[in-house]
């Protein structure tokens, strides 16, 4: 893992940061630093994990609202897990994405705030990356797969991240020859694969998505196929 902290503290660096605007991202996304960086990224963003700062597990704080409390969960509640670090404890009714979470956070990217509809991450360097959370979509035992939109506050860029079991997303992402042949080695080993994918939305193509996701929603018939097709 000290590789993948290297490559995460370079991707991060301000220096770096500049030169990625200005050369365009399209020209330094093949590296293996901005590659790491990205599904890095991706697994600090894509999930349902609410950090809660030690001492407030017990009381009212401001990760009372969270996605993981709007869906049934508490403190209380014998489904939910949680995972220490240096300044939060890391709640969701999934033991896998606390697990992912806390992993980013050890490599140097950790999740720091998270609410209804804001998201926050802090870089190895210290700085405070906000997201605002336009779109989540649940994992569902159907599916196999989970999602999220966000948009970079500090650029406006829109990302959607997608991340699910390796059979499921084999058939959605950009074909890849090696997806399947690595997904099958480490199956042989008696591992799950999970395969993280992200792409870059323009604000016409997030806003005519939302438009059609919308009345899917409320449409009276057929609605779950409507969704899952919008």
């Amino acid at each position: 893992m000290d590789e993948v902290v290297t490559h995460l503290r370079t991707a991060t660096s301000t220096v770096v940061t500049t030169a990625l605007k200005k050369a365009g991202q399209s020209k330094v996304r093949r590296t293996v630093v901005t590659r790491v960086h990205e599904a890095v990224k991706a697994l600090a963003l894509c999930h349902n994990v609410t950090p809660v700062r030690k001492g407030e597990e017990n009381g009212e704080s401001e990760e009372s609202s969270s996605p993981a409390k709007q869906d049934g969960i508490t403190d209380d509640d014998e489904g939910e897990v949680g995972a220490v670090s240096d300044d939060f404890t890391y709640q969701a009714s999934s033991p896998d994405e606390v697990a992912l979470v806390t992993w980013a956070e050890t490599v140097g990217l950790s999740l720091i705030t998270r609410d209804l509809t804001t998201m926050t991450l802090r870089s190895p360097h210290g700085q405070i990356m906000e997201y605002e959370i336009l779109q989540i979509f649940p994992f569902t035992s159907e599916s196999k797969r989970m999602g999220i939109i966000v948009r970079d506050q500090s650029t406006g860029e829109i990302t959607f991240y997608l991340k699910g079991a390796d059979v499921v997303m084999a058939n959605i992402v950009q074909y890849n020859d090696w997806l399947e042949e690595e997904s099958g080695n480490m199956a042989r080993e008696g591992l799950r694969t999970l395969v993280v994918s992200k792409k870059v939305l323009s604000e016409e193509q997030y806003q005519d998505f939302e438009y059609r996701y919308s009345q899917a929603k409320v449409s009276l018939t057929e609605r779950a196929a409507k969704v899952s097709c919008s």
